[in-house]
């Protein structure tokens, strides 16, 4: 309503230019103490205050200079008796009076009677307290109480009643604002609202009522109440403290988020307050905009309802989450966009851990991790058949831009008639990339080393069995079913037992003997403790005579105790790029291990000999020109097949374990004493996880005694660790299969036919280069009987057509290696070409490129007529493949010396 002033007598004639001269630079003053509300003195559009009319009104720029306003409403109409142009006529219209009782009006306002002497003083000052006081409904005594002072605000330095607002320690460190026809604002920038206190704060043993807003407690303070007002509908847990030892009564308003809010507030008191009760004044709760104390007072007996609701209050009691709640924090997006996103990583690295506003059982969900410089999560997998296991996946950054408006509020602050407003705004593009591409989060989100679903042993030897994220390991431990708990001080005698416990499994496989059970032992406790070895572990190579004979059935047994699921199979490669991507993916996933299962092909390659003895692996995002960060390799390695190859480099990474079956067809064997043995080890799964643990921990209570003949380079911790606890518990050493693997190793045939076919080739005992090892092979000279063994080994790493770089890469490779007491070397010949001659290793290892083994690995050999250990009489008597003529083979590669390549 506006309010009307009855205009002077019209006993006296006031000069027009005179009124607009003493009004220039007041008219804000005038025009507000003649009802026009202070919103619409900005020249925004905004709704008419006499039509309401929406975006039809606006104020003139130099408003405080003119007074002019307009409105299409209001003056279109061509019949109006008032047109706009100037304060005089802006007074006419907003007091529904014609044009000489607007200028008496104003004159009088003004001072510019005949009768007074000064004509530019104002004769009655607008006191804006009592002003607001009306306007918000507010007793002007009770209101003053709150520290109500008058004051400026903005740019056109509009009055307004300015309250004190006191900050979480009590004192007054901020104010608010108030004016007719506004809800107030609290003083521009971050960190400047807080609470209402009317002149005192709570003292123990009073009784306070906590309600939204200076003025419904500036009109409780009126009924004699000690009233406190929250800058919100929900107090902040920062201010709960100022309650200490408080009665509390909240008298929230009567819409939802009135309601929310008391629970909010009072969840927050609960236990820092001696009471907490809540108020319900009478009336319906409106989805919004519901009655407020101030509302209820309104009525004709509103005091008494109001005294009634207070008195009525209920003691609050938690529904359904008893957690405390507290509001979310808040950053401030600036210019300074490095700093807005470190923030944002700060608070990002909480959700989920110290985010009290997310819902216990949702807090899981939410959570992020960092692996490898990437920001993941743990979700459970969708998949058919995995019974809701977790499993680790990039975040994407659609999840990043909902991870942020979960874990803080984002905020930019906008002038806005002179003042400044707090909005909320989505996260935008450049701080979602900021984010999720920096690689690097300063310890602020929490690493993620793998999920594991059995309790497992530390470094220290400790036992990890507590569920949840354990910051020691940086490991999700999510059990699938119950456990014993691991005994705290185990004895040697309980680690035979538990080792006993474990060979039930095998009692039913064709192992070769005793070591290769305890490598079978060794590849389990590898996996159920692999956080125990501080260091890399082999890869485990299940060997067979014959197809049927358990070898994936015998990684599968393994799997099942340490991880509670089958062997994960991986597609095994030659091919070096593609392994490459699958190690990338398996590191990147934290598998905790892979198959590659019945191989019929040589195993190993760079890329999965690199693997097995890192402990950080980096690659290149698949489908993206990302790189990895270092990623924990933490995978342990498995493969099987019958009659298992192994390459130069993966023989001294691989521990065999080698079955040895009498059966013709071992796959039609029956009678066994656990016919489905993945479903007893499943049922037994609890008791042999933890037998597997115990022998672990025993070892490590003993103070883990050094177990001689343990040596093996790459693998020290594993054979410490593991090796060591086998042997000490009663078990053979693991390490004596691993003959297997060296003897079977198919270069070391290869690099002896090229040591014999060099030597018998090379007349001269200066060495040949690549050219003319290739004349002597697939050349004009390719008939010379001293030239067969050379042919063979040509042959095998060439194929049917001689490649000087495929040779030259691969004698480089086994360059210095000694066998038999024999090496290659490369020797510079001028031009840079080189020449490849066979040196014996009394003569020394000067001028040779690449490195040697010592002299304890020269005498390595497999059975006679095996490639990979002929004696040197053998392969002189060994027949060649039959030649193609010279004449009539496809024409070769141009013959260039690529020894040096």
């Amino acid at each position: 309503m506006m309010s009307r002033t009855k205009a002077p007598s019209r006993n006296s004639r006031i000069s027009i230019p005179e009124i607009k001269a003493a009004a220039r630079g007041h008219w804000n003053d005038l025009l507000q103490d003649a009802g026009l509300p202070v919103d619409c003195l900005s020249e925004r559009g905004r709704s008419c205050p006499k039509c309401g009319g929406d975006d039809r009104y606006n104020a003139a720029k130099e408003v405080n200079e003119t007074g002019a306003v307009f409105c299409r409403q209001c003056f279109g109409d061509k019949s109006a008796r008032i047109k706009p142009g100037d304060g005089i006529a802006t007074v006419a219209w907003l007091m529904d009076t014609t044009m000489p009782d607007a200028i008496r009006w104003l004159a009088e306002r003004l001072g510019l009677n005949r009768q007074h002497e000064d004509k530019t003083k104002l004769t009655k000052e607008v006191d804006i307290i009592t002003t607001v006081c009306r306007d918000k409904r507010m007793p002007v005594e009770s209101f003053t109480r709150f520290g109500v002072k008058d004051a400026k605000r903005g740019r056109e330095k509009f009055r307004v009643a300015r309250v004190n607002v006191y900050s979480e320690v009590g004192i007054v460190h901020s104010y608010f604002d108030l004016w007719p026809g506004s809800k107030g604002k609290f003083k521009c920038g971050k960190g400047n609202a807080g609470m209402f206190f009317p002149g005192q704060l709570p003292v123990a043993g009073q009784t306070w009522l906590l309600v939204e807003g200076v003025k419904d407690a500036a009109a409780l303070v009126g009924l004699g109440f000690h009233a406190a007002g929250m800058p919100t509908n929900k107090l902040a847990n920062k201010y709960a403290r100022l309650f200490s030892g408080v009665d509390i009564i909240i008298v929230p308003d009567l819409d939802l988020s009135g309601v929310r809010g008391a629970n909010y507030t009072a969840s927050n008191l609960s236990g820092i307050a001696t009471s907490v009760a809540v108020a319900r004044l009478p009336g319906q709760v409106k989805e919004k905009q519901g009655d407020d104390v101030r509302d209820v007072l309104r009525l004709s007996n509103g005091e008494d309802l109001v005294r009634e609701a207070v008195d009525a209050a209920t003691k609050w009691e938690p529904c359904g989450d008893d957690d405390r709640v507290e509001a979310q924090p808040e950053v401030i997006v600036t210019m300074d966009e490095a700093a807005v996103a470190a923030q944002v990583v700060l608070h990002l690295g909480k959700l989920g851990w110290d985010s009290p506003w997310i819902k216990q059982r949702y807090r899981d969900g939410v959570r992020v991790f960092v692996r490898g410089g990437l920001l993941v999560h743990a979700i459970e997998s969708d998949d058919l058949g995995s019974d809701g296991r977790l499993a680790i996946r990039a975040l994407p950054s659609c999840l990043v831009r909902e991870r942020i408006t979960q874990s803080c509020r984002l905020l930019i602050e906008k002038e806005v008639e002179d003042d400044i407003e707090v909005k909320p705004v989505r996260p935008s593009g450049w701080l979602i990339e900021a984010v999720l591409r920096r690689g690097h989060y300063g310890g602020a989100i929490r690493p993620l080393s793998g999920i594991i679903e059995s309790p497992t042993i530390r470094v220290d030897g400790s036992i990890l069995q507590a569920p949840g994220y354990d910051l020691r390991t940086g490991l999700i431990y999510r059990p699938t079913v119950e456990f014993p708990v691991v005994p705290h001080l185990p004895t040697q005698i309980d680690a035979a037992k538990a080792l006993s416990d474990l060979h039930e499994v095998l009692a039913e496989f064709p192992m070769l003997d005793g070591a290769d059970r305890s490598a079978w032992v060794a590849m389990v406790l590898s996996m159920i403790g692999r956080s125990c070895i501080d260091g890399c572990v082999p890869l485990f190579a299940i060997t067979a005579n014959i197809r049927g004979a358990g070898k994936s059935l015998l990684v599968d047994s393994a799997t099942l105790i340490a991880y509670g699921h089958r062997a994960g199979r991986h597609a095994f490669t030659r091919d070096d790029n593609e392994m490459r991507k699958v190690i990338t993916a398996v590191a990147l996933a934290a598998t905790p291990s892979v198959l590659f299962d019945n191989l019929d092909v040589q195993l190993g390659g760079a890329a999965l000999d690199a693997a097995i003895t890192s402990l950080v692996w980096s690659g290149r995002v698949l489908g993206q020109s990302q790189m990895t960060g270092d990623l924990p390799m933490r995978t342990v390695w498995s493969a099987t097949g019958n009659n298992l190859a192994f390459g130069s480099d993966i023989g001294r990474r691989g521990l065999p374990i080698r079955l040895q079956s009498s059966l013709e067809h071992p796959e039609d064997r029956s009678g066994f004493r656990h016919p489905d043995l993945l479903g007893w080890i499943e049922s037994e799964r609890p008791r042999l996880a933890v037998a597997a643990l115990t022998i672990l921990r025993a070892y490590f209570v003993a103070g883990c005694p050094i177990q001689s003949g343990g040596d093996w380079g790459s693998f020290e911790n594993f054979s410490a660790v593991i090796r060591g606890a086998i042997i000490w518990a009663g078990g053979q050493n693991p390490l004596a299969t691993r003959e297997t693997a060296l003897a079977c190793d198919d270069t070391t045939g290869l690099l002896g036919k090229l040591i014999v076919g060099i030597e018998q080739a090379d007349s001269s005992g200066e060495g040949l280069t690549t050219k003319e090892i290739e004349r002597m092979t697939f050349g004009r000279d390719v008939d010379s009987p001293s030239h067969d063994a050379l042919f063979e080994a040509v042959a095998e790493i060439c194929g049917d057509r001689f490649n000087g770089r495929t040779f030259g890469r691969r004698v480089r490779g086994l360059s210095g290696r000694v066998w038999q007491g024999q090496f290659i070397e490369s020797k510079p010949a001028g031009g840079g070409v080189k020449r490849w001659r066979v040196r014996n290793v009394e003569s020394g290892f000067d001028g040779f490129s690449g490195t040697g083994l010592s002299s304890s690995d020269t005498k390595t050999k497999c059975e006679q007529g095996e490639l990979s250990g002929l004696d040197r009489d053998d392969l002189e008597a060994k027949s060649v493949p039959q030649r193609v003529n010279p004449s009539n083979q496809p024409e070769s590669q141009p013959a260039n010396d690529w020894g040096e390549l």
